[in-house]
């Protein structure tokens, strides 16, 4: 299947999906493919995040979005997210998204995600090894 016809798809006609256009909506509905796909759908998209969002090794990767939408924000991202900021993170969710798999598609791209992320985690101070 091609994930990225169909997350352009869903981006812009989410009510064909039975998606409301939230952000919540549309993370929920990208859990259940993951899971829908052995949990393989979504490999690496956690990590590729980390490193661009410099931090949040702890978070989960609904979370880094929301990072890289508020950089300036310590909380209240879910508000935002819900309320007037809720179209510029869907569109740098599937932004992000559409980078991920571009880069998968690529040969040694998963492992090529998984190298940038282990080489920022190795420099991070509080790194043991």
């Amino acid at each position: 299947m091609d994930y990225r016809k169909l997350f352009a798809d869903i981006r812009q006609r989410p009510g064909m999906f039975g998606l409301d256009g939230s952000y919540h909506d549309y993370c929920t509905f990208l859990h259940g493919l993951d899971f829908g796909n052995d949990r393989q759908l979504l490999t690496g998209f956690r990590e590729s995040l980390i490193p661009r969002v410099g931090d949040g090794d702890n978070l989960t990767w609904e979370a880094l979005v929301l990072h890289l939408a508020f950089p300036d924000r310590t909380q209240g991202w879910r508000d935002e997210a819900a309320g007037a900021g809720q179209e510029a993170v869907n569109d740098l969710l599937f932004s992000l998204l559409d980078e991920f798999f571009e880069k998968r598609g690529q040969p040694r791209g998963t492992a090529a995600i998984f190298d940038e992320y282990l080489t920022w985690l190795k420099a991070q101070s509080w790194y043991r090894r």
